[in-house]
């Protein structure tokens, strides 16, 4: 029987502190929860230490079930709410480099304790963000639904 990898146990604990904050009770938005799932997935493959060297494709978001359309909007909304930072790196022009993400709940690489950026979100921020981000999908939609029905 072949040892099991140890970073197959690895985990990301969820303080009570954070579920009961109002950044996440107010942020019941499908797309940014699968998006810090998938995020905890590639903290956990590199064994739980780099925080803040998270690389995951545009692609990978779309495979964990996060519209293409809606992933900067998500990005964006994780940011503001505090849980999420994203280092935008500079390309040479011809091909769009990749983003490397920091979950702010969890220690960054070389680090012993988190940030929590959504500790300082209050209930009203974190309202006007969600009701934003959501009229903002619900707008997407609608272009779409009218490009298609002006192609056909």
């Amino acid at each position: 029987m072949s040892k099991q990898r140890s970073w197959l146990k690895s985990f990301v604990g969820h303080r009570l502190e954070m579920y009961l904050s109002p950044a996440w009770a107010e942020a019941r938005v499908g797309p940014l929860r699968a998006m810090l799932e998938r995020l905890e997935i590639e903290h956990l493959r590199h064994g739980g230490y780099n925080n803040g060297e998270l690389f995951v494709s545009y692609g990978q978001f779309v495979d964990h079930g996060i519209s293409r359309k809606s992933i900067k909007r998500t990005q964006q909304l994780a940011v503001d709410l505090g849980f999420l930072e994203v280092t935008y790196t500079e390309g040479d022009g011809v091909i769009r480099p990749p983003n490397a993400y920091r979950l702010t709940y969890v220690p960054a690489k070389g680090k012993t304790t988190p940030t929590d950026e959504w500790k300082a979100i209050t209930k009203e921020k974190a309202r006007q963000l969600v009701e934003a981000f959501r009229a903002a999908d619900k707008a997407a939609a609608k272009a779409t639904k009218k490009t298609i029905r002006e192609a056909a």
